[in-house]
C-alpha cells in the first residue's frame, strides 16, 4: 500500500475501478438470475419425480381418475397437487440438496465466465500497470528499457482496442481455463451459504420466530417485527461473509494463476534488490507452464500471495451483496 501511494498517489488504489464495477454488476446480476432459474427448474423436476413415484407406489392413478367417464375426481386431484410438495415417506417439503445447489451454481458461473472474462482481464491489466513509472522511463528515450516500452492503457476502451491490436481478439479470453475452474468457487460459496441459511432459522427461536421461515412458508416477503428483520439482516451479513471467505481461500491458487495469465507480458516495476525501475517480460504459454514457474520460483507460498488482502476485500462485499440479494428477492416474491 505504501509503495502504491508513494509512486501513484491515493488514486492508484482505485486503478481498474470502472471495469471492476461493470464486471461485478454484470457477473453478480447474471449469476443470480441464472442460479435462481436453474434451482427452480431442478425443484420442479424433483417434485415431479417424487409425485410420479408416489402415484406409482400407491396406485393413485387408478383411484383418482374415473377412466370410464374420462373425468378426474376433483377432490383427489387437489390432494395430488398438494402432495407434489411433500415426499410420500416423510411428508416433508421437497428441497434441493447441496449437490443441486453446487451444480446450479457451477453452471451459472460457467455461463458468466464466457460473458465477462474480457472485463476481468482488462481490470487486471489496468490494476497492474504503473503509468508513473512508465512515464519516468520514457523521459530517457535512449535507454534500452525506454525503447522496449509499450504505451500504457489510457482507459477501458483503449485497453480493449490495444489488446486486440497487439495480441488478437482471443487475448481477451486469456485465463478463461482457470476462470472456468473457478466456477467451483461459486459452487463452494453457495453450498456453504445455503447450508448456513438452512440452519439459521433453527438457530433463531427454534425456527418459529424468524422471518426466514415465514417467507419460506408464505412464499412472500417476511412480516416479522423490526427486531426479527434486524436479526435476519445480521444473519445474512455473517452468512455471506463466511461463505465467501471459505470459497475464496479454498480456490485462491486458481485466482493467482488466472491473474498471472491475464497480466500484460511486459511489466514495469521497481527492482526489489536495487530499487531501480526495470521492465520485466513474463510470458506464460499456458496453465501448466504458469503453475510450473510459480512453483519453481516462488514455492507453494506463491499460490497464496495476497490471500489475506483478498479475504479482507471480498468478505464485506459478499456480505452486503447477499443482504441486498435476499431483500430484492423478498420484494420480487411479494410482487409475484
Amino acid at each position: 500500500v505504501r509503495g502504491v501511494i508513494r509512486h501513484e498517489g491515493y488514486l492508484g488504489l482505485y486503478r481498474g475501478l470502472t471495469p471492476a464495477i461493470i464486471g461485478s454488476a454484470a457477473s453478480w446480476g447474471g449469476f443470480f438470475i441464472l442460479y435462481e432459474e436453474m434451482k427452480r427448474q431442478m425443484l420442479v423436476r424433483k417434485k415431479s419425480r417424487v409425485l410420479n413415484q408416489s402415484l406409482t407406489m400407491s396406485g393413485a392413478i387408478k383411484e383418482e381418475y374415473d377412466l370410464t367417464k374420462g373425468m378426474a375426481n376433483i377432490n383427489n386431484a387437489s390432494n395430488t397437487v398438494q402432495s407434489m410438495h411433500k415426499t410420500p415417506e416423510t411428508q416433508q417439503p421437497v428441497k434441493l440438496g447441496p449437490k443441486e445447489h453446487f451444480t446450479a451454481s457451477c453452471l451459472a458461473g460457467a455461463c458468466m465466465v464466457a460473458l465477462t472474462n474480457p472485463l476481468w482481464l482488462i481490470k487486471t491489466r489496468l490494476q497492474l500497470q504503473n503509468p508513473h513509472l512508465q512515464q519516468q522511463i520514457s523521459q530517457h528515450p535512449t535507454t534500452k528499457a525506454a525503447q522496449q516500452l509499450k504505451p500504457a492503457y489510457r482507459g477501458i476502451f483503449h485497453a480493449a482496442y490495444t489488446i486486440v491490436q497487439e495480441e488478437g481478439i482471443l487475448a481477451l479470453y486469456k485465463g478463461s481455463i482457470p476462470a472456468l475452474m473457478l466456477v467451483s468457487h461459486g459452487g463452494i460459496q453457495f453450498v456453504t451459504y445455503e447450508f448456513l441459511k438452512g440452519h439459521f432459522a433453527d438457530f433463531t427461536n427454534n425456527g418459529k420466530g424468524s422471518s426466514v421461515n415465514q417467507r419460506k412458508e408464505s412464499g412472500g416477503r417476511s412480516k416479522g417485527t423490526i427486531g426479527e428483520r434486524l436479526i435476519d439482516s445480521l444473519g445474512y451479513l455473517v452468512m455471506g461473509a463466511v461463505s465467501k471467505f471459505v470459497a475464496s481461500t479454498t480456490t485462491y491458487p486458481l485466482q493467482v494463476i488466472k491473474a498471472r495469465l491475464q497480466q500484460r507480458s511486459q511489466v514495469v516495476e521497481l527492482s526489489e534488490i536495487t530499487g531501480e525501475i526495470i521492465v520485466t517480460n513474463r510470458e506464460y504459454s499456458g496453465v501448466l507452464d504458469c503453475v510450473g514457474k510459480i512453483w519453481r520460483n516462488e514455492g507453494i507460498g506463491g499460490f497464496f500471495k495476497g490471500c489475506v488482502t483478498n479475504a479482507i476485500r471480498v468478505a464485506p462485499s459478499a456480505a452486503i451483496t447477499f443482504v441486498t440479494y435476499e431483500f430484492v428477492l423478498d420484494m420480487l416474491t411479494t410482487e409475484n
